[in-house]
């Protein structure tokens, strides 16, 4: 039985695609919006490649990327997850995993009149990979991860969940587009948050078991 959902924050619940854009075209003059749909669509590796990035300043833009992420404090969320998560919030409990800063999270939660809605806000990240972070979340807080769906964005989120055997729900509206979460085969898949409170809240039969 699920009794949590765990959501990414920033390209889930918080739009902070401007902000991304941003900070990369201070590192590439010229990247373009056809140079981010590549991103959503082919992964980091292609625009490297079509770009001719070199590689030793991949983690130095990776760096800035993080670093200046956690100074944006007027963050605003995608249209319909306030609601999504209010809903949710009556049926299950709620949390957050992400790479951002704990304090700019629970700022803009706050801002939303959100902060009282989570009961967790775990910030970390790992060059090891996600799934190290979600056993970590499990550890912190006590979890079982047959009682958990996490909801992200990207293809990496899905494929941490499934080394952990967490069930997952990828959402089409963040950094990955629908093809690229697709091919990692998803629990739940979703193009809008009122689709992904039917599934969640059983208001129509979901693609797969919960």
């Amino acid at each position: 039985m699920i009794k949590y959902i765990v959501f990414d924050f920033d390209g889930t619940i918080a739009n902070t695609i401007d902000v991304i854009k941003e900070i990369v075209r201070t590192s590439l003059d010229d990247f373009s919006e056809d140079d981010y749909e590549l991103l959503r669509n082919e992964g980091i590796k292609e625009v490297i490649k079509r770009k001719n990035i070199p590689m030793h300043k991949i983690p130095k833009m990776v760096l800035l990327i993080t670093s200046q992420l956690k100074n944006k404090t007027n963050i605003p969320l995608f249209a319909g997850m306030i609601n999504v998560i209010q809903t949710l919030a009556t049926n299950y409990k709620l949390g957050i995993v992400s790479s951002n800063s704990e304090e700019n999270i629970r700022q803009c939660l706050e801002k939303h009149q959100l902060d009282k809605v989570f009961d967790f806000v775990f910030s970390q990240s790992s060059i090891f990979g996600k799934h190290l972070v979600l056993k970590k979340m499990c550890q912190r807080y006590k979890l079982n991860p047959s009682e958990i769906i996490y909801v992200g964005d990207e293809d990496r989120d899905i494929i941490a969940c499934q080394k952990v055997k967490i069930k997952n729900m990828a959402v089409c509206w963040g950094y990955n587009a629908e093809n690229r979460l697709s091919a990692v085969a998803p629990d739940f898949i979703v193009n809008s948050p009122v689709e992904m409170i039917n599934i969640l809240c059983g208001k129509f039969p979901a693609s797969r078991n919960m």
